[in-house]
């Protein structure tokens, strides 16, 4: 059995091939359904509408323009915690990014945390799980309170180790212009993807329209050139681009690597699945010989075929057990808030993968070893790119306790 979002005329082909096809719903009206939860004026374009944030962002999916405006406000309410980082690199469609950096206290040597979301057009609900973290976070620590998910709940005294001791970043919204796309979806202009929309928005100029955009995960500098999970042909779903880092998106979060080196955790939020993957995505990790990485090319070619004795991409013993032990403690931060309960597993058991974000930032410090180790992950929340947004407030409970989980772990309890 093989998952996938067809076409009708995609439909005939399969079928036509000899493979029976299940009909498991039909994602047109899934994308009509979906649109109308977005809201059609930015709720958060002033700063009364962020101190109303808990009864308004429940109202529906938050788009591009609404997370600008909440980084902004944020840091306008809260300019002691709260630093704005403007993005160097404006999108294809000339869209400013913006990440933050929330920290409090004097300590200055301190350890960094990432989190991205968004990298992929129609997983809308990333950006709307940073955000919320960083508002319940910052608020937390304002009111000397306790920080609750569901079931889960942070003491006021975690809450101030987290913020005064770490350097915590946040992306909440890395593909500004394909999410834009996605979220003005019109269910009667036909032609192209529109609502399920997943790579960024690069015109692609030799090509015809339906192949634009860049498959952001697929253009990070890490084994670029292998072939494994991506694809030359700009109107595949998982092109990679024409060289690593081609992408402005892809720059930003370099950039935040580059600029603060202090970071050494780091999270890419995505759906679906129900999902907390770790390194590495190209092939099975082995802890036995070293010579067997990514970056010796006497093993080009030997990646990406699981079921080998030749290759095993090299993890220590020592990074390996840190990376579940870890990953596994935000999936009982994550069960604890409603019973839900992620499947913890290395990023190659879904499909072998380059390119990635995860496997870029923990490959830094191999390919050079002045950069700091970050431990990396995916997090595939849901079962739906887009669930209806009643099902993503719960999720948005469960994903941000295991982040704050995590925190709390990077901050070193």
């Amino acid at each position: 059995m093989v998952p996938g979002i067809l076409t009708e005329e995609q439909i005939r082909q399969v079928e036509a091939a000899g493979y029976i096809v299940e009909k498991v719903s039909d994602l047109s009206r899934v994308a009509e359904e979906r649109v109308q939860e977005v809201s059609p004026v930015n709720r958060f374009a002033e700063l009364a509408g962020l101190l109303g944030f808990e009864e308004r962002a429940v109202m529906g999916y938050m788009t591009a323009d609404e997370v600008e405006s909440a980084l902004a406000n944020l840091q306008a309410l809260h300019p002691g915690l709260v630093t704005l980082i403007e993005l160097p690199h404006r999108t294809w469609e000339n869209r400013i990014s913006h990440a933050v950096h929330i920290r409090a206290g004097t300590k200055t040597d301190r350890t960094g945390v990432l989190f991205t979301g968004s990298i992929h057009a129609r997983e809308w609900g990333g950006s709307d799980i940073c955000v919320n973290f960083l508002v319940n976070l910052i608020n937390a620590y304002r009111a000397g309170s306790e920080l609750t998910y569901g079931g889960k709940s942070f003491p006021a005294d975690q809450v101030r180790e987290i913020l005064e001791n770490l350097d915590v970043f946040v992306f909440p919204d890395v593909n500004p212009d394909g999410k834009h796309y996605s979220q003005t979806y019109d269910p009667n202009s036909g032609g192209h993807q529109h609502f399920w929309w997943r790579k960024n928005r690069n015109p692609n100029n030799a090509v015809e329209i339906s192949s634009q955009g860049v498959d952001l995960n697929r253009s990070f500098d890490f084994l670029w050139n292998s072939g494994i999970g991506t694809s030359s042909n700009p109107s595949s779903f998982i092109y990679k681009g024409k060289s690593p880092f081609s992408e402005p998106e892809t720059r930003n979060v370099r950039y935040l690597f580059d600029t603060y080196p202090n970071i050494g955790y780091f999270v890419d939020v995505h759906s679906y699945g129900g999902l907390i993957l770790y390194n590495w995505g190209d092939d099975n990790n082995q802890t036995i010989n070293p010579e067997q990485n990514f970056f010796n090319p006497v093993y080009n070619g030997k990646r990406g075929y699981l079921n080998d004795t030749i290759y095993g991409e090299f993890i220590s013993t020592q990074d390996k057990d840190r990376i579940i032990n870890l990953a596994e403690r935000m999936n009982n931060a994550l069960a604890a808030v409603r019973g839900e309960n992620y499947t913890v597993q290395q990023s190659v058991g879904l499909y072998p993968t380059s390119g990635t974000s995860d496997d870029y930032a923990f490959s830094r410090h191999i390919v050079n070893s002045l950069h700091r180790k970050v431990y990396a992950y995916t997090i595939e929340f849901g079962q739906e790119f887009v669930p209806p947004f009643s099902e993503m407030s719960n999720i948005i409970q469960d994903v941000c306790a295991a982040m704050s989980e995590l925190c709390l772990a990077a901050a070193g309890q």
